[in-house]
C-alpha cells in the first residue's frame, strides 16, 4: 500500500491507516503474544482472517516508537 515499505512521518501514517482502514472496515487484531527485549519489543496477533502477524517495535531512550516493522505469514 506504501510502496516503498517504509512511512515516515506521522502524516503519512495516518493516511496509511486512513486508506487500510478504509479497504477492510472489519479490520480486528487479536493478540497472541507478546515479548520484550532490551529497547524492543514483539507483538505477535491474528487478524479477522486469521492470518498471523509479528509487529516488532524498537523504542529510543525516551520510551517512543522510533522503528516498526511488520511481517505476515502468507496464507
Amino acid at each position: 500500500m506504501v510502496g516503498s515499505g517504509e512511512i515516515i512521518g506521522m502524516e503519512r501514517l495516518r493516511a496509511h491507516w486512513s486508506a487500510a482502514l478504509a479497504r477492510q472496515p472489519g479490520l480486528r487484531f487479536r493478540v497472541q503474544d507478546v515479548f520484550e527485549g532490551h529497547e524492543m519489543m514483539v507483538i505477535t496477533s491474528l487478524n479477522h482472517h486469521g492470518v498471523l502477524a509479528a509487529e516488532t517495535l524498537y523504542f529510543d531512550d525516551t520510551g517512543k516508537i522510533y522503528q516498526a516493522a511488520t511481517c505476515h505469514r502468507a496464507n
